[in-house]
């Protein structure tokens, strides 16, 4: 029951990424004629100023979580800056909740997670002007969350059905992560973008005698290695241009 639950999320999450990445291949198509707009500005010898300040995004996938099985309930918001050519930190929080119900349990977990790191943009623009990436770069993820099971009922055969009492755990996750996305300006300041993460567990024997169903922020216990993606709207604070 617990790899068919995981099958029926992967198909979900999957399904959630291949609907990503079809929204955002019409802005790409609009991206490139902008792009090549910026070069022949750029060969005019026109000179451009840059546009810094931070970066706020919230990540609109996490809301279609609600879809695998069992549902999962969550909001991710980030931050981040250029504060060197095409060098960017980047903070991201957010918040994970799962509720599972079956025969002979109830499962539940939930918890706050924050992730630290840099992305680098491989994307050369000559026109200073405009800020479309394409970015590889690493996190260090934390979460600190609570789970328990509750109602466990162990079948028995000669004595009969067997319930032992509650169990709960708070514990902390660490991961690292390798993070590949990109983020397109579509309108001043406003921008969409997704990201591929790969990742590590750090500590898979948090909580030696049960597998957390949910680490928030980073998937199920059970894997030491995952997949995760992101699809965002970005709005830049412009503070400084020079």
């Amino acid at each position: 029951m617990k790899r068919m639950k995981n099958i029926s999320g992967f198909i979900s999450k999957a399904a959630i990424l291949l609907f990503a990445m079809a929204l955002f291949l019409p802005v790409s198509g609009q991206d490139s004629v902008r792009v090549s707009g910026q070069e022949s500005e750029a060969v005019s010898g026109k000179d451009t100023l840059r546009t810094f300040g931070p970066r706020f995004g919230i990540d609109l996938a996490r809301f279609f979580y609600i879809l695998a099985d069992p549902s999962e309930k969550g909001a991710e918001v980030s931050v981040d800056f250029e504060i060197y050519k095409n060098i960017y930190p980047v903070f991201e929080l957010g918040y994970n909740s799962i509720s599972d119900i079956q025969e002979l349990f109830d499962y539940s977990s939930a918890g706050s997670y924050g992730r630290v790191g840099l992305d680098y943009n491989f994307l050369k623009l000559k026109d200073r002007s405009y800020h479309h990436a394409i970015t590889l770069g690493f996190r260090y993820g934390m979460s600190v969350f609570k789970h328990n099971i509750d109602n466990v009922i162990v079948p028995g055969d000669y004595w009969g059905d067997y319930l032992p009492g509650p169990y709960e755990n708070n514990l902390t996750g660490h991961w690292v992560e390798l993070v590949g996305g990109m983020k397109a300006e579509v309108l001043s300041n406003f921008f969409l973008g997704w990201s591929v993460r790969y990742k590590v567990l750090l500590n898979p024997e948090m909580d030696p005698l049960m597998i957390p169903e949910l680490i928030p922020g980073y998937g199920t216990g059970g894997e030491k290695r995952a997949f995760g993606f992101t699809y965002s709207v970005f709005y830049m604070i412009p503070l400084i241009k020079k």
